[in-house]
Parts: structure tokens; sequence; C-alpha cells
């Protein structure tokens, strides 16, 4: 018979997810109109510097998963590392904000360097252990993929959330930007990721656990994984796909919107950019119970071939949506596209959690922590993927923040094709991956 989960439990998960999505995401949101269009850093060497913080904290995932696996204390496996990760995080994410504007822009840069790598590996003890309770909430597969699509919903909320915090740091209320800019980065700091993603560690129950021998720490076990698990290898291709390539050609749209749209006008760019994340994710939440009876009817692989399919249809309808004068109806992206970002926090993870299940059943080892820890190093590594190809893109296409509204028209065009082709091109990829390397088995 399937575990009821409390709601107290499901909404206290929820607010933690919530909160790591301002950790993960809203970070670099920020740091591209603030320390990029604000500051004047170079594209390609505040891309270098957004990505290797990331990479090098995500090296930690192997160790914290398997750590969280064989933790025990008597508040439980991952309550522990949640708790105190989380007011980590949030007093580091106030800190990145704390860049005195008189400064060089390489000691600017410095600064951001270090604070984002300290930040990003109290992430990692953070999103890990989160991840691997919301596994463990509950074994039956229906009953988690129902969680998985609750919590979506609160990931969505911090979308529709973050991509005006910007905005927000420009109200005429505050002195200047960089006031603005500390007093929204203490504020989502204290308020959102230290008071938030405490929750699940207060609220939460871990289940039963009998703790197992243990074992040192190798890549080889996990190249083991992959090999022998067809379908897990095959979706973390498809994240890779996904999370870098078409993530990597998404970002074009904040500088199109604002170099090209907008002629150069930053604050009418973001505003758009807000309406246009908040279509995404009002949308997003919509297609979420869809998602959910639709992966219950026809299989979750089938799912995500659909999905993906529509994504690749939104590529090329992107080439006609991103021009001058198209005004609202630049929302009409949100709904072609918005599909495949809601399955990657509610299908992708509930197949994970499935092969997990499989595989500890067939080993008699608990793994959650290896599963979740290679999910979460590949979605890492593909996302800092896509921000060093933002960056160089933006670079070789002649792209320069100083000249505003005079950019190249070379430069506007390589970034439409980037934008448009490289969408449909890495969505189609995708679906021919689960097209014909995935038997359907994920009822």
């Amino acid at each position: 018979m399937p575990q009821h989960i409390a709601n107290k439990q499901k909404w206290s998960l929820g607010a933690g997810f919530f909160a790591t999505s301002f950790v993960n995401q809203s970070l670099m949101v920020l740091a591209i109109p603030f320390y990029q269009m604000t500051l004047g850093i170079d594209p390609f060497l505040l891309s270098i510097v957004l990505i290797l913080p990331f990479l090098l904290a995500s090296l930690l995932n192997p160790w914290v998963g398997h750590l969280s696996d064989q933790y025990h204390s008597r508040f439980g496996r991952r309550r522990p590392f949640i708790f105190v990760s989380a007011w980590i995080c949030g007093l580091l994410y106030g800190l990145v904000w704390m860049v005195p504007e008189h400064w060089s822009a390489h000691s600017q840069l410095a600064y951001f360097a270090l604070t984002s790598l300290l930040l990003y590996c109290g992430y990692v003890f953070l999103n890990v252990p989160m991840t691997c309770l919301s596994f463990e909430i509950s074994r039956d597969p229906q009953n988690r993929l129902a969680l998985m699509g609750f919590t979506t919903y609160f990931v969505k909320l911090g979308t529709l959330l973050y991509q005006w915090l910007f905005p927000l740091a420009q109200l005429a209320l505050f002195s200047s930007v960089f006031f603005g800019i500390k007093v929204v980065g203490w504020g989502v700091g204290i308020g959102v990721i230290a008071l938030l993603g405490m929750l699940p560690a207060i609220f939460c129950q871990e289940q039963a656990f009998v703790r197992q021998p243990s074992s040192r720490i190798r890549l080889r076990d996990s190249v083991e994984l992959l090999k022998h698990n067809k379908t897990l290898s095959i979706i973390l291709l498809v994240c890779v796909l996904q999370l870098g390539g078409s993530a990597f050609s998404a970002s074009m749209d904040y500088y199109l919107l604002v170099y090209y749209v907008h002629g150069g006008d930053l604050i009418l760019g973001s505003i758009d950019k807000g309406w246009l994340s908040t279509a995404y994710t009002l949308l997003g939440m919509f297609a979420i119970p869809l998602l959910l009876r639709w992966s219950t009817r026809a299989g979750k692989i089938k799912v995500l071939r659909g999905v993906l399919l529509l994504t690749a249809l939104g590529g090329l309808v992107k080439w006609f949506l991103f021009v001058p004068g198209i005004g609202l109806w630049i929302v009409f992206d949100a709904l072609l596209c918005t599909l495949i970002w809601s399955a990657m926090s509610t299908v992708i993870p509930a197949i994970i959690a499935d092969t997990s299940d499989q595989h500890s059943q067939r080993t008699g080892q608990h793994s959650e922590g290896r599963f979740v820890a290679l999910f979460t190093l590949v979605a890492n590594l593909s996302a800092g993927l896509a921000i060093l190809l933002a960056g160089l893109s933006l670079n070789l296409s002649g792209f320069d923040a100083d000249l505003g509204s005079h950019q190249s028209s070379d430069s506007l065009t390589i970034m439409r094709l980037i934008l448009a082709g490289g969408t449909f091109t890495f969505s189609i990829l995708a679906w021919a991956l689960i097209r014909y390397q995935i038997d359907e088995n994920n009822k």
C-alpha cells in the first residue's frame, strides 16, 4: 500500500527546494546584469569565474553523497547536513554582493570567485542530502512522482521570483544599484535560503536506516554504476544536452532582449526578461499536473520524447519571437518551451529515483546518495559548460557591453542563431537518444 506523505513534510521539503533553487540559479541571474552589464566585467572572464567555482565544488558531490549515505546521528543521516548548510549558504550568499565598487575589475572578479566557491561548496552539502531525502520519503514510484511534481511548484515559484531580483535592486528607493544589490542579496540569503532551507531538517522524517560497512569512495565505482545501468547513462546524457546545450542556447535570450529587442536599454530588457520568466513559471506550474497524468498513463520515457519534440519546435519559433516590437507576444516562447524545464525537475528525478530503488533491491545496499551525487555532478558540469560556452560565444560574436545599443548586426545574428538553432538541435539529439536507446519500461 502506498505510503502517505504528511503535508508538513511535503510543504517543508518544497520550501527546501525553493531555497536551493535560489542558491543554484539566482547567483548567475544576478551576476550577469550586475558584474557584467553594470560593472563592465568581460563576459568570457565572468563565465570562467562563474564556472570554475561551480565545477570545483561539484567534485565534492560523490564524497558528500557517500558521506550522507553513511552518516549516523540521533537526528538522522540527511537532516543535520541540511540544517547547518542552509545557514552557511544564506550567510555566504549575502557576502557575494558585498564587493566594493571602487575595486579594480580583477579584484572584483577575485572576490566573486572566492565567495561563490565557498557558496557552491555549501550548496553541495545542502542539495545532495535534501534530494536524497526526497527520494526516501516514499518508496512507491507513483507517490514519489507526485512528490516530485509538488516540489517542482516551489522550484517554479523560485524561478518566478529570482528573475525580478535585479529589477528590484534598481528601484528608486535605493540610493544606487550597488546599495540595492546588497539589500536584495542579504534579504534572499537570510530570509529565503537560511530560514526556508532549514525547514526539511525540522519537519521531515527519515526512514529507518540500517548502517552498512563503509568503503572507500572510488571514481571507478561510479563508472561501473553507469556501465551496468543503461537507462541511467542515457538519462544523464539527456541532462547534458538539456542543461548544457539547451541552457547555453537559452542564455542568449537575456542579451537579445536588452541589445536587440530594446536597443541596449538594460532596464526595459530586464523587465521583459522578468515577464518572460514569469510566463515560463506560471505555464510550468499549470503543466505539472499534465506531466504527472501523462507519465502515469503513457510512461515517463514517452513523456520525455513528446516534450523534447515540442521543445525542438519551440526552438524554431524563437527566431521569429526575439525581434524588436514583439511586445507581449514574447510569452509565446514559454508556451512551447516550458514543459522540458518542468520535466527536468519532475520526470527526470523520478526516473533516477526508480533506478536507484532497483539497484538497492538488486544489491541490498543503500545507494541514494551515489545516484543523487551522479545526477547532481552531471547537472552541475552541464550548467558550467553552458556558462563557459555562453561567455566564449559572446566574445567570439563581437559583443561588447560598452557599445550599448550599437552592437554589430553580425553579433546579434549569431546570438539569434544560437538561441533558435541551438535549442532545436540539442532537443532533437536528446529525443533521438531516448527514442532509439531506451526501451519503454517506466510506466
